[in-house]
């Protein structure tokens, strides 16, 4: 039997940590991800890693006879099944704040880009047609409205850099309050949901996804928003509804709309904001910068690698408490 523990991974990452990876492990490279394959290749191994693809669920974790720790490289955790990985004495860790700074950028890049209409000029220059330039009037981000709903970590790096870069008014809904400390660098003012739809020049999402937020800006929560609001989503595609999305654009009851994130991933062909022209839209990858994807490899694999050492967890998802009392019960202790 290998004296090092086996940790299968779902995904390549930044050469960083997976250099550390393959020094402190035996590393396992998934061969596919559907729950079939998967489910042959959890088999005996300690430490699971996974990036946005994959499903971890209670059938999967059963099959774990040895693990110990899931990573999750990045932020959002809801392909995971947490509760059932907290009864079988796992514990799930993640990369926060990792990748913050690089999402708060792919924000305020989309949010310029959609103001400035870069898609349409763009496509516009490509045909040969210059004078496209004089036929539509842009915008400024300085001094207007941003709402932010969800404010941890991304989202309050966003109202930083809305208000020092862009003196813009900052607005935000959550469900706990942030320290007035917090508030304070932001210039951030808390307010109900329908306050901030009603007010906001800009709206962008930086919740989890969970039934809470499921489908949180649908048809109704759009209809309260300003015609001349543009909504991002670099959260969780199931936040939106899309199809409300496009028929509101289509009604010209919202000036555009920016994503990196789709209810179904990879999106279908004929999905319907994919090629229109008042839309920015990339597949998912906000974080993936040289300095985003350096931070979320080392972070996740220090922290399974650590656990694995027996270490406390560096940044866990379930209670380790809770995990570790479970792991006694079931005599994995």
């Amino acid at each position: 039997m290998s004296q090092r523990p086996i940790v299968l991974s779902l995904t390549k990452m930044h050469e960083a940590g997976m250099s550390v990876l393959r020094a402190g492990s035996e590393l396992r490279m998934a061969s596919a991800i559907d729950p079939e394959t998967l489910g042959r290749e959890i088999v005996g191994a300690d430490g699971l890693i996974i990036r946005t693809g994959g499903v971890i669920d209670a059938a999967l974790l059963d099959r774990a006879d040895r693990l110990k720790v899931v990573g999750r490289h990045g932020v959002g955790y809801d392909q995971i099944d947490i509760p059932a990985a907290t009864e079988r004495g796992i514990q799930v860790v993640y990369t926060p704040g990792a990748n913050t700074q690089s999402v708060c950028e792919h924000v305020f890049a989309m949010m310029i880009g959609l103001s400035k209409h870069f898609p349409q000029m763009m496509t516009a220059l490509a045909a040969g047609d210059y004078h496209a330039r004089t036929s539509m009037m842009g915008r400024d981000l300085l001094g207007r409205t941003i709402g932010i709903i969800g404010f941890g970590r991304i989202g309050r790096r966003v109202g930083e850099v809305a208000k020092t870069a862009f003196g813009m008014r900052v607005l935000y809904h959550d469900i706990v309050a942030a320290p007035p400390e917090v508030e304070a660098r932001a210039g951030a003012t808390r307010v109900s949901l329908d306050e901030l739809l009603a007010a906001s020049e800009y709206v962008t999402v930086h919740t989890p996804l969970d039934a809470s937020t499921r489908h949180m800006i649908n048809r109704e929560a759009l209809a309260k928003m300003r015609p001349d609001a543009i909504l991002i989503n670099a959260a969780r595609g199931p936040i939106t509804v899309e199809a409300d999305v496009a028929e509101a654009l289509d009604a010209k009851r919202l000036w555009g709309y920016g994503a990196d994130v789709y209810e179904v991933e990879p999106p279908p062909k004929d999905h319907p904001l994919i090629g229109r022209p008042d839309v920015m839209l990339t597949p998912h990858s906000a974080a993936q910068t040289e300095e985003g994807l350096s931070n979320m490899a080392n972070s996740i694999v220090a922290d399974v690698l650590g656990i694995l050492r027996g270490e406390a967890p560096l940044n866990p998802v379930n209670d380790p408490a809770e995990v570790q009392a479970n792991r006694r019960k079931l005599g994995k202790a």
